[in-house]
C-alpha cells in the first residue's frame, strides 16, 4: 500500500505549494498582467483573428493538461487558477477582437501559473506521463531532468492514470508474465537492464530493447510495440531516471488530450493512495 499520494496533503500548505518565497498576485496585479499581454497580442495578431483564436486554444489545452497533473495531486491551490483559465477560455470564441485578446492573455497568464506552482510543489521532484502525447517529463526543482517519447499500455492493457509514487527500483530485472501460457496477453520471460516500478501491480518505467526508439511517441500505444502495461523508455532516458529519482516521487499518468479537468480526472484508475483498480498488468 502507498502512504498517500497527493502533495495536496495537510503537510503541504496551499502557500508552501506555490512556493514559499514567491507572493500570490492581488487580483489588481493580475488583471493589469492581463490587460498588458492582451494590448501586445492584439497588436501581433491585427487582422488575424482566427490566429489569435487558435493560439488561445493551444494554451488552454497545455493548461487544462498541467491543471489536470495538479488535480491529481491534490494541489488545492490550483483550482482557483483552473476555474479563471476557464473563465478566459470562454471569451475565445468572441466575435470581438479586443475580446478575443483578453481571453487569450488571461489563458497564458493563468496556464504560466499552474505550470509554475507544479515546479514549486512538494519536494520539486516529478515525473509526469502524457498518454495522449506519449511523452515523460521529469522535473528536479523547476529544472527538466528527461523529456522523452515513450510508449505506453495497449488499449486491452492501459497503464493506470492518476498520481502513483516510486516504489523501488531494480536492475537488471526479467519480466515475466502474470498470465499463463496460452493466453493471449502472454510473454516469455523478458529482460531488461533497469525498472523503476510505480505501482504495485505489475506497472514501472523500464528499457525495451525489443522496440526500436524511432517507435516510440504518439500513437504508439495502440501499436505493434505498445506495453502490457508498463512505460517503455529509451535506453538512455531510464539510465538517468533510475540514478535520479528517490523513492516516493510522484508519478502522474494523466490523459493529456486537453478536455476539461473534470473529464480527464474522470478516467482515473487508481485509488486515494495510488493503487490501482483495474487489475494486473505486465511488460
Amino acid at each position: 500500500m502507498l502512504a498517500g499520494v497527493g502533495l495536496g496533503s495537510s503537510a503541504v500548505t496551499a502557500a508552501g505549494a506555490t512556493g514559499a518565497n514567491h507572493r500570490v498576485p492581488t487580483p489588481s496585479a493580475e488583471a493589469a498582467a492581463i490587460n498588458a499581454d492582451a494590448a501586445r497580442l492584439a497588436s501581433q495578431y491585427r487582422g488575424n483573428r482566427q490566429g489569435l483564436q487558435e493560439a488561445g486554444r493551444a494554451e488552454i489545452r497545455t493548461g487544462r493538461n498541467e491543471a489536470t497533473v495538479a488535480e491529481f495531486l491534490r494541489l488545492g491551490w490550483a483550482r482557483r487558477l483552473s476555474a479563471a483559465l476557464e473563465q478566459h477560455g470562454a471569451m475565445l470564441d468572441s466575435v470581438h477582437d479586443r475580446q478575443v485578446a483578453l481571453g487569450v492573455a488571461g489563458v497564458r497568464y493563468f496556464a504560466s501559473r499552474i505550470h509554475s506552482g507544479l515546479l514549486r510543489a512538494g519536494s520539486g521532484r516529478l515525473i509526469t506521463v502524457s498518454l495522449q502525447a506519449q511523452e515523460l517529463i521529469a522535473y528536479d526543482r523547476g529544472r527538466v531532468i528527461v523529456d522523452t517519447p515513450v510508449t505506453t499500455g495497449r488499449p486491452a492493457l492501459p497503464t493506470d492514470i492518476g498520481a502513483m509514487r516510486v516504489l523501488s527500483k531494480d536492475a537488471p530485472w526479467t519480466m515475466k508474465s502474470p498470465w499463463p501460457r496460452g493466453s493471449a496477453e502472454w510473454y516469455p520471460d523478458t529482460p531488461v537492464q533497469m525498472v523503476v516500478w510505480f505501482t504495485n501491480n505489475g506497472e514501472g518505467l523500464h528499457d525495451a530493447s525489443w522496440q526500436p526508439e524511432a517507435t516510440m511517441g504518439p500513437g504508439s500505444q495502440t501499436g505493434r510495440y505498445a506495453s502490457h502495461g508498463c512505460i517503455h523508455v529509451p535506453l538512455a532516458a531510464v539510465r538517468i531516471l533510475f540514478t535520479w529519482v528517490p523513492i516516493g516521487t510522484p508519478v502522474v499518468v494523466y490523459p493529456g488530450d486537453g478536455s476539461p479537468v473534470a473529464d480527464q480526472v474522470a478516467q482515473q484508475s487508481v485509488d486515494a493512495l495510488g493503487n490501482p483498480t483495474s487489475g494486473v498488468r505486465g511488460d
